[in-house]
């Protein structure tokens, strides 16, 4: 749920915008003009099977573009394969909207869509179909106590990973939530081009964990796997940036349950600088009086 929810907000940053399109008598400058708009929602009919239901406004923060019509909203990164599209009326699904096919179909539209993004069938690396559960809980009559009530299958999310050159590139993705109709319901697809320069630094660092690699050591952990990964910007960012690291996790000496601790570092163990999302805001020093 934690990536469903992460994902949910890939359109937050561009909701005031719009809002804003609709709302000022003002052109923003950061409004699309009508070719844009329609160019943009274009695309999303044809290759995402989009039926736009209403007026579309569309805006563009930070080279990161979108159309709505208020009910489906289409995200993009200008010259970046990103693609997001979420329709409020049919994510989250109920029990009569989620999708009904099998498996295999709900994975046969996953690569249809990913064709129609330019994606390279060969760089993916795993496909699986996740089952989501949800769970309710009743309080009794006497109000004092709740009775949970057995978790419930719910809707299907179909994820897909990527790998070049038996690299995984942690960034990408496919996540994919369709409705009972077999159209898109939510969708946040990040695959973007890889640069040769880290491509090559990914294949230097894979020779290196091959052979011998001496990972950075972590107080009360141990070393659990050593892996070359490629990073890049999620597809919640306004940045287009990539870099290849050695992705070491660790393993606890305690017993106790938590998320192991993750560093992602260079052939020297030095940790690498992460791809920006966005730019955080800098605050001036505050000036205090004596």
């Amino acid at each position: 749920m934690k990536a469903l929810n992460y994902a949910g907000l890939s359109t937050l940053v561009m909701v005031f915008v719009l809002a804003g399109c609709t709302t000022t008598r003002e052109r923003d400058p950061r409004q699309l003009d009508e070719k844009q708009v329609s160019t943009l929602a274009a695309l999303g009919a044809k290759n995402y099977g989009i039926t736009w239901e209403g007026h579309l406004v569309g805006a563009n923060e930070h080279g990161v573009m979108a159309v709505t019509d208020g009910v489906t909203t289409l995200t993009t990164r200008v010259g970046v394969r990103v693609f997001i599209i979420h329709n409020r009326k049919l994510f989250p699904p109920n029990e009569k909207m989620a999708y009904e096919g099998s498996d295999a179909d709900l994975k046969a539209i996953g690569m249809k869509l990913l064709q129609a993004s330019g994606v390279n069938k060969d760089e993916i690396a795993d496909v699986k179909v996740l089952q989501q559960y949800t769970q309710s809980g009743v309080t009794l009559p006497d109000g004092k106590e709740v009775k949970v009530l057995p978790p419930e299958r719910s809707h299907r999310t179909l994820m897909v990973s990527r790998r070049i050159a038996n690299v995984d590139v942690e960034s990408s993705r496919l996540m994919l939530n369709l409705d009972h109709a077999g159209h898109v319901a939510f969708m946040e697809l990040a695959w973007p081009d890889i640069s040769r320069e880290v491509l090559d630094r990914a294949m230097r660092f894979r020779e290196l964990t091959v052979n011998k690699f001496a990972a950075p050591q972590l107080d009360g952990a141990e070393v659990e796997s050593v892996q070359p990964v490629v990073l890049h910007t999620p597809a919640v960012g306004f940045h287009n940036d990539s870099t290849a690291a050695i992705r070491v996790i660790y393993r606890s000496n305690a017993k106790q349950v938590g998320q192991k601790a993750v560093r992602y570092v260079d052939e020297l163990g030095r940790d690498v600088d992460l791809p920006r999302a966005v730019d955080l805001l800098r605050e001036e020093p505050v000036k205090r009086g004596r």
